[in-house]
């Protein structure tokens, strides 16, 4: 038995802690994006909202070390959290395996197709918040804190050369941004996605307005 009544707002508190630290594309404020985002696709999947809106909250626990060399050690750290957390607030076992299901299958570095609706549900709503006007944002402020470089010179919208997302900030787009859409499990999603993606590329036509295709 959960020893809170069922509103994971509740919890809030308690877990907001476990993001002190983490790297700003992946910090509490991305956690409220996508728990929005979940709370909405979800009612609308007809998903298991204890289920999803928990695995929501704790999907990033670990994240402090993103990029890094001590990544994986955060990671183990941030799942074991996690585990007791979920156990502190004594939910049941099928339930607990289930949040952990979705936050161990969500990275998109995982390349993991989920087998779950909310653990679907979890990847499409983290994605969302990739891409649109907030997923700019985040691209620009990971690439500033890893050092990269805004655009190749010779050509920044990737027209004659694969792209290299680890050089250039700009290649992210092409690397991964524009293919979210593709990827989506659920009817809300892709319909967000959609209108996220518009807004990339509308950016991306305005860019080229300014900068050219060549300096």
């Amino acid at each position: 038995m959960v020893s809170h009544e069922f509103e994971p707002e509740s919890w809030m508190n308690e877990i907001r802690p476990m993001y002190r630290g983490a790297d700003p594309a992946h910090d509490f404020s991305h956690i409220s994006r996508v728990y929005k985002t979940a709370r909405i696709i979800g009612r609308e999947e007809g998903a298991d909202m204890q289920v999803l809106l928990l695995a929501v909250l704790l999907h990033d626990v670990g994240s402090e070390k993103k990029h890094t060399s001590k990544q994986g050690e955060s990671e183990g750290q941030g799942k074991r959290a996690v585990e007791a957390f979920l156990e502190s607030i004594g939910l049941e076992e099928e339930a607990r395996e289930k949040v952990l299901y979705a936050v161990d299958v969500h990275r998109f570095s995982g390349k993991i197709v989920p087998v779950t609706l909310e653990a679907r549900i979890l990847q499409d709503a983290d994605r969302l918040d990739a891409i649109g006007a907030i997923g700019i944002a985040r691209v620009f402020l990971t690439g500033g804190t890893l050092g990269r470089e805004l655009y190749s010179p010779d050509d920044p919208f990737c027209r004659a050369r694969e792209p290299d997302d680890t050089k250039w900030n700009l290649d992210h787009f092409y690397k991964k941004l524009l293919k979210l859409e593709f990827g989506m499990h659920t009817k809300s999603g892709k319909k967000l996605a959609a209108g996220r993606t518009a807004v990339l590329r509308r950016y991306l036509r305005d860019l080229e307005e300014e900068i050219g295709t060549k300096l």
